[in-house]
C-alpha cells in the first residue's frame, strides 16, 4: 500500500499520533523560501512535530545534509536539541558520502548525515557506519542506498508502515513498498504527489 496526500505535513503530522516509523529528509532552504532564521524556526518547528507523532517504541530517522551559510549550518544539532527536549535519545549516527572522497564543495559538505532517535526502542540491527548515499531521484533527494538501509532498518524491528512527512517524489515511499512495507507520504508539491504516487526503484 502507497497513500500520497497532497497537503500540509504539520497539520497531518498534528492530527496524528502512535506512528512507528517516521523516515524522511526535511526541505532544503531553498525548497520552502525562507531566510536563515525563519528556516531554523521551520525547521525546528518540523522536527517537533515529527517526534511528537511518534510511538515511544518507534523510530525517527532523519537523512539531512548540512550546509555553509555564512559559518555553518549544522541541521543534526538543531535535530538532537529537539529531540531530547522531547525525551528521545540518539539510537544511532551514521554518514552517507555524496561525492567521492576527497572532493569539497562551496555550499554544502559533500556528506550527509542519517540519525536515528527513539524513546524506547532497542538499537537492533547494525550497519557500516560511513556508506555511499546511492544514486538520487532528483536534486535534494536523499540517495536510494541510504534510503534503502533505513527502511530495512525499521523492518527488522518489525515495523509494517513507514511515514514520510516530506516525501518529495517518494524515494522512501518507493523502497519501502519494494521492501514490502506500506508507506504514507505527505508533500505539499502537486507535482511532486504525481510522481510519488507512480515512483518505482
Amino acid at each position: 500500500m502507497r497513500q500520497v496526500l497532497c497537503q500540509d505535513a504539520l497539520k497531518w503530522l498534528s492530527k496524528n499520533d502512535n506512528i512507528d516509523s517516521i523516515i524522511t529528509s526535511m526541505p532544503e532552504m531553498e525548497e520552502v523560501h525562507l531566510n536563515i532564521k525563519e528556516y531554523e524556526v521551520f525547521f525546528r518547528s518540523a522536527a517537533k512535530a515529527c517526534f511528537q507523532s511518534m510511538n515511544e517504541d518507534g523510530y525517527c530517522i532523519f537523512l539531512q545534509t548540512d550546509r555553509k551559510y555564512h559559518g555553518w549550518v549544522d541541521k543534526g544539532y538543531w535535530l538532537t536539541d529537539e529531540a531530547y527536549a522531547l525525551g528521545f535519545h540518539t539510537v544511532w549516527k551514521k554518514i552517507a558520502v555524496t561525492k567521492e572522497i576527497g572532493k569539497a564543495d562551496l555550499f554544502r559538505p559533500t556528506y550527509s548525515t542519517m540519525l536515528c532517535f527513539t524513546k524506547r526502542g532497542l538499537v537492533g540491527k547494525l550497519f557500516p557506519d560511513v556508506i555511499y548515499s546511492g544514486e538520487k531521484t532528483y536534486t535534494h533527494a536523499f540517495g536510494v542506498d541510504a534510503v534503502s538501509l533505513c527502511v530495512d532498518y525499521v523492518k527488522s524491528h518489525g515495523i509494517k508502515l513507514v511515514v514520510d512527512p516530506f516525501c518529495g517524489s517518494g524515494t522512501t515511499l518507493a523502497i519501502a513498498n519494494k521492501l514490502g512495507l506500506d508507506a504514507i507520504g505527505i508533500d505539499l508539491s502537486k507535482e511532486a504527489c504525481v510522481i510519488a504516487r507512480k515512483l518505482k526503484l
